[in-house]
């Protein structure tokens, strides 16, 4: 995964019906957990729209996105979507950036995973 950014949109992983939400949640913690013991790490996870809303404490992701952070991925938040569903008090973890270091990250990496 060299030089990859994963691009997070949603508080779960791909498209879940709105019953399976939580599950939809637990499968993007699976995922996360998984990049951990990848060889190589993605050099950022970014979040926009409502993925941001994965970054709360007490996010059922929170434990595999510390881990990773601490394996030195970047986690990134979309200032403007962080600000739109009023979340900023309460992240966990990451900076917040603007759009246009995220397109600069995405335009840097050699792919961009959109999940």
């Amino acid at each position: 995964m060299k030089n990859a950014i994963v691009l997070i949109t949603k508080p779960w992983f791909g498209s879940v019906a709105p019953a399976d939400e939580a599950f939809g949640a637990e499968i993007l913690d699976k995922f996360l957990h998984t990049l951990e013991g990848a060889p190589e790490k993605p050099a950022a996870i970014c979040f926009a729209t409502e993925g941001v809303k994965a970054l709360v404490k007490g996010s059922p992701i929170e434990l595999g996105l510390k881990i990773l952070a601490e394996a030195g991925v970047r986690v990134v938040a979309c200032g403007t979507c962080v600000e739109k569903y009023g979340v900023g008090d309460r992240l966990a973890l990451g900076e917040i950036a603007g759009m246009q270091e995220i397109v600069r990250l995405m335009g840097e990496a050699d792919k961009v995973i959109s999940v």
